[in-house]
């Protein structure tokens, strides 16, 4: 089974949930990212975000890359991707398989954050890369409420780990959902 990667999931879950982002409407352009082997496009109005609190029960990815509106103060109002090496391989074939024990990983993490599993697992793909959508609540390490739209996505023992975050006061959710979208539409390896 995936019992060491479960953890590794689980760890990428808690940094997320555990992370806090340090600080204008532009033209409709996106902006476009490129770095680690991967790209994709996220909104004009956003800006990269400077990635904080990791402590010592975080997994340590390979790299997370975080972006937020200009116009949010609120450190849960944020969208972060991460890069973890697993000891399992997700595949087209394969997913379902492990699609109980990654939804248990990931309802346990949100849990431990205060909060709990809303949706998932859903079978989804990003940039043609297999892998699972979630729906989590969770409070943050600076205690404030939050909602999550997670993707886990494998390129062979690659996993990449989108979340895409806001506040719970629902002002920043339509933002940050068409971020997410944008995101996901135009991931690609590089």
């Amino acid at each position: 089974m995936l019992r060491s990667g479960s953890h590794l999931v689980a760890a990428a879950l808690a940094l997320g949930i555990l992370a806090g982002a340090a600080s204008g409407c532009g033209a409709p352009v996106d902006n476009g990212y490129e770095g680690h082997g991967v790209s994709f496009r996220y909104p004009k109005s956003w800006e990269p975000a400077t990635f904080t609190g990791h402590n010592a029960q975080n997994a340590s990815g390979l790299w997370t890359e975080a972006f937020k509106p200009r116009s949010s103060s609120s450190k849960a109002n944020m969208i972060f991707i991460s890069e973890y090496r697993t000891p399992v391989a997700i595949t087209k074939r394969n997913r379902a398989i492990y699609s109980e024990e990654v939804a248990s990983s990931v309802s346990t993490v949100a849990m431990r954050a205060g909060g709990s599993l809303l949706a998932g697992p859903t079978m989804v793909s990003m940039g043609g890369l297999p892998g699972y959508a979630f729906r989590i609540s969770a409070t943050t390490r600076d205690n404030l409420s939050s909602q999550s739209r997670i993707l886990l996505v494998w390129n062979g023992k690659s996993e990449y780990y989108l979340n895409c975050q806001h506040d719970t006061t629902g002002r920043y959710e339509p933002e940050i959902e068409r971020a997410c979208d944008k995101i996901i539409d135009s991931f690609e390896l590089s």
